[in-house]
């Protein structure tokens, strides 16, 4: 009895210690949250126009592509031709910043523009139409409305009679593969943490990379391995569904792709965020056991030409290169306005090997990242396009898109007897040759960034028995 009375007692001490505990840490929160309050209704000095409230509080990468002038969010166009349609904003019907995107830019402007604006109280987003759903747009959605839902509470905290939206929800899709995409990692996850669980789907959810917060050179570095061993281990361990593995070189491959991805990411973020996403899928057809992985990566701020036309790049010989080859263009007649513009040349050509805006000194052995993540990528498809015409990769960066799909392959040779690899998405296998305009391709809508989406399959000649 006296045991008993003694285990009841040490249960009760512990529990009283854990509400102790509980209770300094709320408290803690709430000085944390009112010092937070206090310094952000001072950076205001006084002036509580909406205008210097979107000015100081609105968060970064929302500030960035409200303020930039080329971008197609700058706030002068947003707040243009907003629809009457009582807050209901209807998804369009295929959501990709890739291949639709006209009705998609479109179909965002116009939400940013209405919530900007206060024009409705409530808003619903409207997925019912929606049949094919793009990982990169969901994100890009995503994170701009992570921000302005952030901006609102930021408002709340400080003047209650704004914003004046009050409700935002969302209606999903007759689709189930859309479904899918957006309760494993869309929006009801990111803003709701309302997941759901399906038995072919392993979801990556957003991860966020800020180095305002993490500076420092090293952990900037060590933050990138331990993202690339994260992602790479969770592809390995969506696979053991399939009762397989990446064989050594697959598994290399796919290391390369990632991590050169999220370290190209985090140098040439204006912002310095670095957002990646992903999702695994499982499908079983006509007798047939494979895999899809979607990845999504994405920065925003100056565009892949806008950091080597600054007059300020650190890398004057790569721009001088670059300028002489835009001559040699000019002369040839080969820029054409809106099809193929100096800005697509100068995206391609900042993909070759030991190219990059980065100060040589700063970085000796950098520079040979974007071909080697383009060259992963192909040996992880097969080189020819025939073994899988269904994984592609793209590129978005201000108003270039470049895509590969295994129509035209990485060449080596030798530049001063060094071993180099170029692409130029043609046959002469040329940079001074003009690339094929279905591959290398100026777009109308302006992406305030870089975006780096892909979509893999992983066939039976990608794997090896588990072992």
């Amino acid at each position: 009895m006296k045991n008993k009375k003694q285990i009841e007692k040490n249960i009760a001490l512990k529990k009283f210690r854990r509400k102790l505990v509980s209770r300094d840490k709320k408290k803690k929160k709430r000085q944390l949250l009112q010092k937070i309050y206090l310094d952000t209704k001072q950076s205001l000095e006084g002036d509580t126009s909406i205008e210097n409230v979107i000015d100081k509080w609105m968060p970064t990468n929302l500030a960035y592509l409200l303020s930039c002038e080329q971008s197609d969010f700058h706030l002068s166009k947003i707040v243009k031709g907003i629809p009457e349609n009582n807050g209901v904003f209807l998804v369009p019907k295929n959501f990709s910043l890739i291949d639709y995107p006209e009705e998609s830019f479109k179909f965002i402007q116009n939400v940013l523009g209405a919530l900007l604006t206060q024009k409705y109280s409530e808003y619903r987003i409207d997925y019912s139409q929606c049949t094919r759903l793009d990982l990169g747009a969901q994100v890009f959605f995503d994170i701009l409305m992570k921000d302005i839902l952030k901006f609102f509470n930021r408002c709340r905290r400080y003047k209650k009679t704004f914003p004046r939206v009050t409700n935002i929800k969302g209606t999903g899709s007759k689709d189930v593969n859309v479904d899918k995409l957006l309760y494993s990692v869309g929006s009801p996850v990111i803003h709701s943490n309302k997941s759901r669980k399906y038995p072919d789907i392993v979801p990556y959810e957003l991860c966020i990379h800020d180095r305002e917060v993490n500076g420092d050179p090293v952990k900037i570095r060590e933050q990138k391995d331990l993202d690339t061993t994260k992602l790479v281990d969770y592809v390995l361990e969506c696979l053991k569904r399939l009762g397989r593995t990446l064989t050594t070189d697959k598994l290399d491959d796919l290391s390369t792709v990632i991590g050169e991805i999220l370290i190209n990411a985090e140098e040439h973020s204006t912002t310095k965020h670095r957002f990646s996403i992903g999702y695994f899928h499982e499908i079983t057809e006509e007798g047939k056991h494979y895999g899809v992985f979607r990845l999504a990566i994405l920065n925003f701020g100056k565009t892949i030409y806008e950091k080597f036309k600054d007059p300020n790049c650190p890398n004057i010989e790569v721009v001088s290169k670059m300028k002489s080859l835009s001559d040699q263009y000019t002369k040839r007649k080969y820029f054409v306005y809106k099809a193929f513009e100096e800005e697509s040349l100068w995206t391609l050509y900042a993909l070759q090997d030991g190219v990059t805006s980065i100060a040589p000194e700063r970085y000796k052995k950098r520079g040979n990242g974007s071909i080697q993540f383009i060259e992963s990528f192909f040996n992880i498809k097969g080189n020819k396009k025939n073994d899988d015409d269904f994984s592609i990769m793209a590129i978005l960066s201000g108003n270039t898109k470049i895509l590969f799909d295994g129509t035209y392959n990485i060449s080596k040779g030798y530049v001063n007897n060094e071993p180099y690899k170029f692409m130029t998405f043609n046959d002469s296998g040329k940079i001074e040759d003009k690339p094929d305009s279905k591959f290398v391709k100026h777009v109308d809508n302006y992406f305030p960034g870089t975006i780096i989406s892909a979509k893999i399959m992983f066939n039976e000649d990608d794997l090896t028995d588990e072992i």
